[in-house]
């Protein structure tokens, strides 16, 4: 690594196969890294972000270089002090599952080091990655609603057949126009109750696990939304990794929650909009009952109406829902599948630019070999 006179950027000179040498400024390099990277100079001045740190501290780099921490962050304690003591003692410090305040709170691993150049110290630089803490309360009272109304759907659905048998038989001794399309409007109706009743118990039963390839699941959804996504003209842009491990889970419940999914987004999304699947290995570790772990993550975007951010936390009630001919029941059971398989969704939305939703599912455990 060499520094050039004259600039303020540390490059880097690679030899390629043809012996030509390229040159990476430490700049982009850093930039690269899917972690959060601060360098602060000997008197704590922040002097450098990279751009994951902009987005997980959701300011620019221009609007915190040339200040503290404690002053961006005046409630973060933990990281504040310990910047100094690295500064001042020289030497590292660590922390797992910490929790820290940035005008919200995260719970982050982080390393942060003395910062040498030609064995001078000219500062700190720390690393975080956040851990997504999964909320076991909020999931703990959505299962107890989704038992409630699989409970009452159960005590509904013999009454409902026993209305809809009677109406036949009065069908059947009726001369009335008018009485029979009445009569005739009742079976309607019942019919498509029943219906609701029919997909809400079949897709709250419990998932039979097993080894999926979730892109395989992707594509028979979007091979079975196809015509709708023509008929609107919505491009569809795939970015899979092909390294992604496979996961455990019930292959007919993950096509339902992605065809949900897909549904939802043609209803947002205007002609000739787009959508988008992504998939990877989470650039996050997520904290689970004190454990770190690395999920499947699906990303599927769309360039649709949006949410409003009051909205974002109603989409998942049962029954919720601000279209006409909506049920409400198709994010609500998508979530309950996704719990289903130990996992969870994360929402992001602007209104009048798009809804991303992210769907983290647990890899497929590897069975131990039997050592003896």
């Amino acid at each position: 690594m060499v520094s050039y006179a004259g600039t303020d950027s540390i490059f880097i000179l690679i030899p390629t196969e043809s012996n030509n040498k390229k040159m990476f400024s430490f700049e982009s390099l850093i930039n690269s890294i899917s972690e959060t990277i601060i360098v602060f100079d000997n008197k704590g001045i922040i002097i450098f972000v990279n751009r994951a740190g902009e987005e997980f501290f959701r300011k620019s780099m221009k609007e915190m270089s040339g200040h503290k921490f404690s002053r961006l962050f005046p409630d973060e304690k933990i990281i504040s002090v310990l910047i100094s003591k690295t500064i001042s003692e020289e030497r590292p410090f660590s922390g797992k599952g910490e929790e820290i305040k940035i005008g919200r709170i995260v719970n982050v691993d982080f390393n942060l080091s003395p910062f040498f150049i030609s064995d001078e110290n000219i500062g700190a630089v720390i690393s975080l990655k956040e851990n997504l803490v999964v909320v076991e309360r909020e999931d703990y009272q959505f299962e107890s609603l989704v038992y409630l109304l699989g409970t009452i759907a159960h005590e509904i659905k013999n009454p409902l057949g026993g209305i809809k048998g009677a109406a036949q038989l009065l069908q059947s001794h009726v001369k009335s126009a008018s009485t029979s399309e009445h009569i005739n409007l009742i079976i309607k109706e019942t019919d498509r109750l029943n219906i609701v009743l029919k997909n809400y118990l079949t897709l709250c039963r419990k998932p039979q696990f097993h080894s999926v390839n979730i892109h395989e699941v992707i594509e028979k959804a979007l091979s079975i939304l196809e015509a709708p996504l023509n008929k609107k003209k919505i491009a569809v842009s795939r970015i899979y990794d092909p390294s992604i491990p496979k996961v455990s889970g019930d292959e007919e419940k993950l096509l339902q929650v992605f065809l949900n999914m897909i549904k939802n987004a043609l209803e947002a999304t205007k002609s000739k909009g787009e959508l988008s699947f992504a998939t990877k290995v989470s650039t996050e570790y997520v904290r689970e009952n004190g454990k770190t772990k690395r999920w499947a993550v699906i990303t599927i975007k769309d360039t649709g109406e949006g949410i409003e951010p009051e909205e974002i936390q109603k989409i998942f009630l049962p029954f919720y829902t601000k279209r006409r001919d909506g049920t409400g029941l198709g994010l609500a059971l998508s979530k309950k599948i996704i719990l289903d398989h130990k996992g969870f969704i994360r929402v992001k939305s602007q209104p009048g630019k798009g809804t991303t939703f992210n769907i983290y599912i647990p890899f497929e455990k590897k069975k131990q070999a039997n050592i003896r």
